[in-house]
C-alpha cells in the first residue's frame, strides 16, 4: 500500500463489512467529517438511532453525503465541538447520544481518542506502548502490523479514552 512513504504522526483506516450500506467509494470509511477538515472517523457497529438523529440533523439544515450511520458520527462531533465542547467533551456526549452497539475511532491532527458503547458488544483491542498506540477489533490485527505478539487490552463497555498526539516537533502534550 506505500505506507512508508507517507509522513505523519498517526493514521486510522478500516477494512470494511458493508451490512447496511451500499458498498462503493462514498460509503468507504474512514469518514471525513464535513466541515472539520482535520477529523477523520472509523466505526464498527450500528448506531440503531440514526435516522432519528439524521432527521433532526436534516431538519437543521445540515446535509448528508451517504446513508451510512457512520457519518452521523462526524456530524454529532462537529456539531458538539460547534458548540464550544472540547474533543473529550463531544466523545462522551456521543454516548449519550448515539443507542446501539458500536465502538469507533475519531483522529484529528493532534488526538486520537476511541468510543466503546455502553454494552460493550463489539470487539476492540488497543496496544499501547511509550512509542506507539494502535487499535484493532481483534489482537491478530495487532500481530500482523508489528509482526509479533503484542500486548493488547480489550477496555470494557463504556470506554472512552484520548491521546494526545506529538506535534511536528515530536514533543507530546498528556491528554
Amino acid at each position: 500500500y506505500g505506507l512508508k512513504d507517507f509522513v505523519g504522526t498517526h493514521t486510522i483506516g478500516h477494512t470494511r463489512l458493508s451490512t447496511e450500506s451500499r458498498v462503493d467509494l462514498s460509503h468507504s470509511q474512514p469518514f471525513w467529517a464535513h466541515g472539520l477538515l482535520d477529523m477523520t472517523i472509523v466505526h464498527n457497529g450500528h448506531i440503531t438511532n440514526y435516522h432519528k438523529l439524521r432527521r433532526q440533523y436534516e431538519m437543521r439544515g445540515v446535509r448528508f453525503y451517504t446513508e451510512n450511520d457512520s457519518e452521523i458520527i462526524g456530524i454529532s462531533l462537529r456539531d458538539r465541538l460547534s458548540q464550544g465542547l472540547s474533543f473529550d467533551e463531544a466523545l462522551h456526549a456521543s454516548m449519550v447520544d448515539f443507542d446501539g452497539s458500536f465502538c469507533y475511532l475519531a483522529a484529528t491532527a493532534d488526538q486520537l481518542a476511541f468510543v466503546k458503547d455502553p454494552f460493550g458488544l463489539k470487539p476492540l483491542m488497543v496496544a499501547e506502548t511509550d512509542e506507539f498506540v494502535a487499535i484493532a477489533t481483534e489482537e491478530q490485527a495487532l500481530c500482523t502490523v508489528f509482526k509479533q505478539k503484542t500486548q493488547a487490552r480489550e477496555p470494557g463497555p463504556k470506554s472512552i479514552r484520548t491521546w494526545r498526539l506529538p506535534d511536528s516537533t515530536g514533543k507530546q502534550e498528556a491528554a
